[in-house]
């Protein structure tokens, strides 16, 4: 049986809207049709990187590594069965130059964690979301963004609502194909 339709009917069960149309035309990496759903208030801990990350990749390893030094001695490190990755970029790609972009990269963290005061916290708010599942390399997070607002929210009924974000499910370096399992999770409210 299609998987892509496997998904539409364990989405349609789960009282989930679907997105994207059967006849679109999905990005690489999407492992499933895009669909709202209510997720849950998540803690997130995290460390701010301000500048033009884009051409820096190697910066997510420095601000992971900071966030490690304080979870792991904490022992809250349990990624990814518990622990999940999660990036946020607050600013507006379009109206903001790449040398002033910031990049959040946190863990999730529970209600009674405290980090260090290096290390802020914010709570990402429960309500409706726009969800895609992808598996994508490096190079595609473009593409996948792209597609969530150029595509994906402009089929639908609703409009972006907070801030993004993007939930890392795997640790790439162990995937065969170096691919990235993420789902990219934006705040949306009906249009009425």
């Amino acid at each position: 049986m299609n998987t892509n339709w496997l998904a539409i009917g364990a989405a349609l069960l789960a009282g989930t809207t679907i997105l994207q149309p059967a006849n679109a035309n999905p990005p690489p990496g999407l492992l499933s049709p895009v669909t709202i759903e209510d997720r849950p208030a998540q803690r997130v801990a995290y460390v701010e990187q301000i500048g033009n990350f884009q051409s820096n990749p190697e910066i997510y390893d420095v601000l992971l590594q900071k966030l490690l030094d304080w979870a792991l001695p904490n022992q809250l490190w349990n990624f990814p069965q518990k622990t999940l990755i999660v990036c946020i970029y607050p600013d507006d790609p379009a109206t903001t130059p790449p040398e002033q972009q910031r990049l959040w990269l946190g863990m999730t963290i529970g209600d009674n964690d405290t980090p260090p005061s290096h290390i802020q916290t914010l709570t990402l708010p429960a309500g409706p979301h726009a969800v895609g599942h992808f598996s994508i390399p490096s190079d595609q997070f473009g593409s996948a963004w792209g597609f969530m607002y150029g595509e994906a929210l402009p089929r639908s009924n609703h409009v972006p609502a907070g801030l993004a974000f993007e939930m890392q499910k795997n640790d790439s370096s162990e995937d065969p194909e170096q691919k990235h399992l993420v789902d990219i999770c934006i705040p949306v409210r009906r249009l009425d």
